[in-house]
């Protein structure tokens, strides 16, 4: 099993799921590949730590896609996971950022702003399902909650964080925890007041606790039963093939314009940073190709 990875566990008679995360290589990838600013890594992490858990069981061509859109500086955040814990995000602004909040810690709120969250599911036969609901704070976790309880109609409790010193992201992780149906008041109240006792979850990382411990010290009272791993890998679906597909949406007119004016055409992928190039030939090849298959 690698440093970064899931776990998961039932818990209370199997009335409460539990997820515990350590995305800490994730998130040190995604802010070297999209050079993040300090807080839009912390926001771009703690996403990137929830979509993460949220894919925990797909399989085959699912996927979840979240988008955070709001009116601060860093405009919108997105995040996506497929099946074996492969994740990838960016953020529209990766420069934006903010001053600590009164607490000391990465004001995300503050640079998100007041906006929505999207969630995309696309299932095994490629329909995909999209569910909005407005942020309640903007700190990511707290909004995830809210997309379940409102969208889903499952209680969750959501904790997500990336802790950062001086040279970077130092630990990175969450943890989720759903009531499912059956699940007793005394059960509710005792996973509530773990919950509120917990502490940082990137902090308890970085003070070397696993998922399976997270996943013990959330709910410790409610005799947790692990019941999985799987690891958790920052992962982009980009190539060459799927860059050319999309270059032809441009259309013929517009390549042989391309083509004409630009002595190298440069497309980056959004969600990894990769870039491919392609010379005035190359593209006048892919017009061709195109043009003679259709």
């Amino acid at each position: 099993m690698s440093a970064d990875h899931i776990a998961s566990a039932m818990a209370a008679g199997d009335y409460v799921r539990v997820l515990a995360a350590r995305t800490t290589d994730v998130v040190i990838e995604a802010q070297s590949r999209h050079g993040c600013s300090p807080t839009a890594t912390a926001a771009l992490g703690r996403l990137l730590t929830g979509a993460a858990m949220m894919g925990f069981a797909l399989n085959g061509r699912e996927r979840i896609a979240l988008q955070v859109a709001g009116d601060g500086p860093v405009r919108r955040v997105h995040a996506e996971v497929r099946p074996d814990g492969r994740v990838r995000g960016y953020v529209e602004e990766p420069l934006a950022d903010v001053p600590l909040n009164s607490r000391g810690k990465f004001d995300v709120a503050g640079l998100i702003g007041s906006g929505s969250l999207h969630v995309t599911r696309t299932f095994d036969s490629g329909q995909p399902y999209t569910s909005a609901v407005r942020l309640v704070s903007g700190e990511i976790g707290e909004d995830l909650a809210h997309y379940f309880a409102r969208s889903e109609q499952i209680p969750t409790i959501v904790a997500v964080g990336v802790l950062a010193g001086p040279r970077g992201v130092v630990a990175a992780g969450g943890v989720l925890a759903q009531l499912l149906p059956g699940a007793d008041d005394d059960t509710t109240r005792a996973l509530e007041e773990r919950a509120k006792r917990l502490g940082s979850v990137s902090t308890l990382i970085n003070d070397g606790s696993s998922p399976d411990d997270l996943i013990h010290e959330l709910t410790a009272d409610l005799s947790p039963r692990i019941t999985a791993h799987h690891e958790v890998s920052f992962s982009c679906s980009c190539d060459r093939a799927r860059v050319i597909k999309a270059l032809l949406g441009f259309g013929r007119a517009q390549l042989e314009t391309m083509a004409r004016e630009d002595e190298v055409t440069e497309a980056r992928c959004d969600f990894c940073g990769a870039t491919y190039h392609f010379g005035r030939d190359e593209l006048r090849e892919i017009v061709a190709a195109a043009t003679t298959s259709a």
